[in-house]
């Protein structure tokens, strides 16, 4: 009986460990070519995934890291799986990526393309 017990304990521990995730928590934002960034902190996500949302406008950046929301279409992981979905919402450009490792979801690099991204076009949209 005692070694059913600890087999039981063992399962429910490992499926305990499996329906959670641990994510990057951190939101970047660009308005008007000022940059701010937050720190990261690691933050932990029912499921099996950690998402960036990341929004364009047209004088504004936002990249945030999360847990997916399964009541938005878009950042719906477990439905989209893994990988980017890509939406306009008025003028606003969405793109929402799902990861499924621990810490899969980190800023940086991302972020820093986004800015010059963004900052060229102003130039060619000024430009014409």
């Amino acid at each position: 009986m005692q070694l059913f017990l600890s087999f039981s304990l063992l399962i429910i521990c490992f499926f305990s460990l499996a329906d959670s995730r641990q994510c990057w928590a951190f939101a970047d934002y660009e308005y008007e070519g000022t940059l701010q960034n937050s720190d990261k902190v690691k933050m932990t996500c029912p499921g099996d995934y950690c998402m960036t949302l990341s929004e364009q406008g047209s004088d504004f950046n936002v990249y945030n890291g999360t847990c997916p929301d399964a009541s938005v279409k878009i950042t719906d992981c477990q439905t989209n799986g893994v990988g980017c979905q890509k939406e306009t919402i008025g003028s606003v450009y969405v793109k929402v990526c799902c990861c499924n490792s621990d810490l899969c979801n980190s800023s940086g690099i991302t972020f820093q393309f986004m800015s010059v991204l963004f900052m060229t076009t102003l130039y060619y949209q000024n430009l014409y």
